[in-house]
């Protein structure tokens, strides 16, 4: 069984959120403390700061994405409703812009007759939107969400109850993401045989994990887990 992640490995999550975070800038003009120039970068480290609070479980889906608005608009006081109202202008940008990496549809095709899955932290809803926007959702026969078992990446529950719906030891599967924390270390402490695709060329001596630069790789690579597979059998 292959799982994957879904943004920065299916998904173009960074294009689509910078240029949704500027959409929504010019929609609030005025109304946001911070400058134009390098918001998508700002913007990037508010929702990383309270989405990494979610998926530790440490507050909800809902409550980060209001967090998210409270702290981009400099305002502790604003109300649950106007917040939930200010977070849809934005998804609504950032949905409109998602899009799959060139290299998913190639790659999903030539592991046809493998069974796949996804491990995602994202909200399932939108998750689901995003793959069958991008005709993807059709490759995979288990999908995993941190909401389904109440935390994310990388705690060892959610691979450990992707691998039980998918009828497979951990052993037997393998976990392919762009993250080095959430996607490498965390699928590799549960048992999982991490990839990482490293789209960025970051190079890291201390991620210990087979790395591949485009998923146009991948398909080569699960040859080799199988045959070191069968010769250990």
């Amino acid at each position: 069984m292959i799982f994957f992640d879904i943004d920065g490995t299916l998904i173009d999550h960074a294009a689509a959120s910078a240029g949704a975070s500027l959409n929504f800038y010019d929609h609030f003009a005025g109304m946001i403390p911070f400058p134009r120039t390098g918001f998508p970068e700002i913007w990037d480290a508010i929702v990383d700061k309270h989405f990494n609070r979610y998926c530790r479980a440490e507050i909800s889906i809902w409550e980060q994405r209001r967090a998210r608005m409270r702290e981009v608009f400099g305002d502790e006081r604003l109300p649950d409703n106007e917040c939930d109202v200010r977070y849809r202008v934005y998804i609504r940008e950032y949905e409109s812009l998602t899009g799959p990496y060139d290299d998913a549809p190639e790659c999903l095709r030539e592991l046809r007759g493998v069974p796949l899955g996804i491990i995602s932290n994202g909200a399932r809803d939108q998750q689901v939107g995003k793959l069958e926007r991008a005709g993807l959702l059709p490759y995979f026969s288990v999908l995993m969400f941190s909401e389904d078992v109440g935390i994310g990446k990388p705690a060892a529950q959610i691979f450990a109850e992707a691998c039980r719906r998918a009828s497979e030891g951990p052993a037997a599967c393998i976990h392919v993401g762009d993250d080095p924390a959430a996607d490498v270390q965390g699928s590799a402490a549960a048992g999982l045989q991490p990839v990482w695709l490293d789209r960025r060329g970051r190079a890291s001596a201390s991620v210990n994990a087979p790395k591949i630069e485009s998923l146009r790789e991948l398909a080569h690579l699960v040859e080799e887990f199988r045959k070191e597979l069968i010769h250990a059998s």
